[in-house]
């Protein structure tokens, strides 16, 4: 699973932040010399400034790194905490995965920092999506969004009229599938999807198809890949590739490049992009990430988020820890620093989406606001339920013999079989 806040190269160098909360950990009474251990799965140098900046806040403390590749993140940690062990106090979980981890009983409850976290949040959802049963057990500092990006020479060239950045003027699925279509031959890729075959890019397209996250059930814990929302996405999906308007043999690590360098008319990305673009000098443009006729919009969203370990000795500290990295202002536009990537903190965000909007000129005016909008109105998160891990790894092999030419109706029949096993050998 490519992770889009892993790899994201820079956008803009923030100059500063705006206010903070009126009570701050550095307001806070001193705890004493405490030494954190912080598992993540980012190079040392993504974190640091925030260490940096937390550190100079709260006397005392002192973070330690354990940088640990993102394939053996999950491995490492559940198996340091099903041992108990008490000197690993702070780790990055993705939102999706915090069931199975409370299942575990490896988080602690954060919810003390709920109403500040939610005070200070761009959108609630992007708090309550690290809830479990009603208890706050992570903090997201960073999140994403999607939109639509096009090469504004070729489609003038081809006569296309843009794709609007105004949210109640996006184009439909199908209106996107059409221009393409006149692309063709003038073009090397029509539309690329910034991670083809992912679940953190196609989720989407089931919900605004009707078919929902590909789980239902009270539990949400039946795969329902087969019903008719999923099966018009997925046959719309396997539609673009079959006409030779997506490319079957393009490695995701490759999508962005390829936009950037001109060779594709639109791609469906993130706010990654926009750098890509202006560091090549593309004529571009953004607008709002289409939506099936007669559906909902729904976009991408979520990064990683922060959580204490219900093992440590040390909670106190690292809850403090996680409120100035998250919860005010500096702290947050701090943790963004090297990664460049979307902070959840109101004013931190503020400031971002402002330079962010200004870096690509003309070709990223209003971009701020809609993705604000995006944010706040159409982001769906992934689901976090039991055997998470299990349900995305299913789902992306369904999505990738899909795109290579497998029938849809059967093979999502395959993957929901697939999956109901496996849930049930999870109990």
């Amino acid at each position: 699973m490519k992770l889009p806040w892993l790899t994201l190269p820079a956008v803009l160098v923030l100059a500063g932040c705006q206010s903070a909360p009126a009570t701050t950990p550095a307001q806070q009474p001193a705890a004493g010399p405490v030494t954190l251990t912080f598992a993540n799965a980012d190079p040392a140098a993504t974190w640091k400034p925030v260490i940096d900046h937390c550190q100079k806040q709260l006397p005392g403390l002192t973070v330690k790194q354990l940088n640990i590749p993102y394939p053996q993140l999950t491995s490492t940690i559940t198996q340091r905490l099903t041992q108990g062990n008490a000197e690993l106090d702070v780790f990055t979980v993705v939102p999706a995965w915090i069931r199975d981890y409370a299942n575990r009983g490896f988080l602690a409850d954060l919810s003390e920092l709920k109403p500040q976290a939610i005070a200070n949040a761009v959108s609630p959802d992007m708090v309550t999506a690290n809830e479990i049963d009603g208890k706050l057990l992570g903090i997201s500092p960073w999140t994403t969004s999607q939109f639509l990006y096009y090469n504004a020479d070729v489609l003038r060239k081809a006569g296309i009229e843009p794709p609007s950045a105004d949210p109640a003027r996006r184009w439909t699925w199908q209106q996107l599938r059409d221009a393409s279509a006149r692309l063709k031959g003038s073009v090397q890729y029509p539309l690329l999807f910034d991670q083809f075959d992912s679940y953190y890019q196609l989720q989407p397209l089931g919900v605004s198809a009707g078919g929902g996250n590909g789980l239902t059930g009270d539990k949400q814990d039946k795969p329902d890949f087969a019903n008719p929302g999923w099966q018009k996405a997925l046959t719309f999906y396997s539609g673009l590739f079959t006409d030779g308007l997506s490319p079957r043999g393009i490695t995701n690590d490759k999508t962005n490049a390829l936009f950037a360098g001109g060779k594709a008319g639109f791609i469906v990305s993130g706010p990654w992009t926009v750098s890509n673009a202006v560091k090549t000098k593309l004529a571009f443009g953004v607008a709002a990430a289409p939506v099936f006729e007669g559906g909902k919009p729904a976009t991408s969203t979520d990064s990683w988020a922060m959580a204490v370990s219900a093992k440590s000795a040390k909670q106190a500290m690292a809850k403090r820890f996680l409120e100035c990295a998250n919860l005010t202002a500096a702290g947050n536009t701090a943790s963004i620093k090297i990664a460049q990537i979307t902070p959840t903190q109101k004013d931190a965000y503020k400031a971002f989406a402002t330079q962010f909007e200004a870096s690509g000129g003309a070709a990223t005016k209003g971009l701020s606001a809609l993705m604000e909008t995006e944010l706040r109105t159409t982001a769906v998160h992934r689901p976090p339920v039991t055997g998470y891990t299990v349900f995305e790894s299913e789902a992306e092999k369904l999505f990738a013999d899909v795109r290579n030419g497998s029938n849809p109706a059967g093979r999502a029949k395959k993957a929901d079989e697939t999956i109901a096993r496996q849930f049930a050998r999870l109990g």
